[in-house]
């Protein structure tokens, strides 16, 4: 069989999922061992929430007794402001399109609640989280999707701890859940532009040339598990210190991202 016909046979078999899961806790077993919890306010709960001893609990999702979930406080004697902090372990983030997405409630809607999500690329110390993925006054009463793009923070490449900080100002009880972390598959092509740009020479055993009427910023190129190798800013990429095998090259121009696949033999 010539290479030309492996490379197809090769193509079909990518997977094209667009994101790939680096992260989830779903907190069905409790708080993980792993976490930090900081109590920042050294305020009292009142009697009536006395359960939240800790900056943050797990408990018993009041709408669904068989889902675990993190809680935390903002109901104190005398009243006050929370600064109450459930930080991550580290999380290992991809070359590019790094998401995280949670689930978010307030209790009360007579009482909603303050909370930012801050992301360190450091330790867990409080000073070290000097970026805000997520701000926001006045959580739903109803269990709602978040997101926050890590990419646009520059957090590529990167291992991070993200931090929910509840900031609240008397106000009564804030849920989290379901904390999940997502990176871009350089195998999806849910960002493509264009066709498959057509690279040559295909296979080559030395250099790959990218097509000259494609203005690049930058070719990046990945394994078929999404593990990026190399990256160039010129249109003739040297692949001499590569295995053979099939590779994927993204393109990135002023006009989104395009994708070729090559055979190096």
């Amino acid at each position: 069989m010539n290479k030309g016909i492996l490379l197809a046979c090769a193509l079909l078999t990518f997977e094209l999922n667009a994101q790939v899961e680096v992260y989830n806790e779903d907190f069905q077993s409790g708080l993980p061992l792993n976490y930090t919890l900081l109590n920042n306010d050294g305020l009292t709960p009142h009697a009536s929430v006395a359960e939240f001893s800790n900056a943050w609990i797990a408990l018993t999702d009041p709408e669904n007794d068989a889902d675990t979930i993190m809680g935390s406080t903002s109901y104190f004697d005398p009243a006050g402001q929370a600064d109450r902090w459930l930080i991550t372990p580290p999380i290992t983030l991809g070359a590019y399109g790094n998401w995280a997405y949670w689930e978010a409630k307030s209790h009360d809607p007579s009482f909603p609640d303050t909370y930012l999500v801050l992301v360190s690329g450091s330790d867990t110390q409080p000073s070290s989280f000097t970026d805000t993925l997520f701000s926001y006054g006045g959580e739903n009463p109803t269990w709602t999707s978040r997101e926050g793009n890590l990419s646009e923070l520059g957090f590529d490449n990167a291992t991070i701890h993200l931090a929910f900080v509840n900031r609240t100002d008397d106000g009564f009880k804030l849920y989290i859940d379901d904390i999940r972390v997502e990176k871009e598959n350089p195998l999806g092509l849910n960002e493509v532009v264009d066709d498959l740009v057509r690279v040559y020479p295909n296979p080559s055993s030395d250099y790959v040339y990218i097509p000259d009427n494609v203005i690049i910023d930058k070719a990046m190129v990945f394994t078929t598990e999404g593990q990026l190798l190399m990256e160039s800013t010129a249109s003739k990429l040297d692949i001499r210190a590569l295995p053979n095998g099939v590779y994927l090259l993204q393109i990135h121009t002023s006009a989104g991202i395009s994708h070729a696949r090559f055979l190096k033999n």
